[in-house]
């Protein structure tokens, strides 16, 4: 199911009908009750919605509320849409539903990822997609897990996640873990987080670990 057909399955709000036939440019579906491809002076995301010729009848409700949709993170599923903020984000991410479901996070609080949710559909499985502004991520939660650990274990030792983010480790953050984990183990421990550096599993696990 798409996200906006669930979204209002869920939320409850009326559908808002038109009368253009053609492709949503937002979900992809084929609609006979569209509206004419329209959108705010602050809509940047045009390059996202080209491939269409309409906004379908369950679109319409994301475009009239695009603000609402871009300010927050959100869950959607079968039964629940929840919004929350960011430091309740991983709680959220490690206790997902098991059944389909749709998960926005951002960092900016602005950019209009909603555009993109579409593609983005869980079937509740180990895998996961999630969405952060514009960037699908896809993993899973065996390896967001497995980073939370060792992000945890660092944040408890005080090493900034600047450290984390890059590998590079000031003389004093090595010593640190040294003393922890020994000199080889500490070396193998950053040589792993070098090898993490932008890759946006990695990333977002540092970015939701507080």
């Amino acid at each position: 199911m798409t996200f906006s057909k669930m979204l209002q399955k869920v939320r409850k709000h009326d559908t808002i009908e038109g009368n253009l036939e053609g492709i949503c440019c937002i979900c992809g579906e084929k609609t006979t009750k569209g509206h004419k491809k329209k959108f705010g002076a602050n809509f940047t995301s045009a390059d996202i919605v080209s491939s269409g010729d309409v906004i379908c009848e369950y679109c319409k409700h994301l475009v009239d509320n695009s603000n609402e949709y871009r300010r927050t993170m959100f869950l959607l599923s079968e039964n629940e849409f929840k919004k929350f903020k960011k430091n309740e984000a991983k709680e959220i991410v490690l206790n997902l539903p098991k059944k389909p479901f749709y998960l926005y996070l951002t960092k900016t609080w602005q950019k209009i990822g909603w555009t993109m949710i579409s593609f983005c559909e869980n079937n509740g499985s180990n895998d996961l997609i999630i969405l952060v502004d514009y960037d699908i991520i896809h993993t899973s939660l065996l390896e967001l897990k497995n980073h939370f650990k060792i992000i945890e274990f660092l944040r408890e030792l005080k090493i900034p996640k600047t450290a984390l983010e890059t590998g590079v480790f000031e003389p004093h953050h090595f010593k640190k873990v040294s003393a922890e984990m020994g000199l080889q183990g500490t070396r193998k421990l950053i040589n792993n987080i070098k090898s993490y550096a932008n890759n946006p599993s990695w990333d977002l696990a540092v970015y939701l670990n507080d």
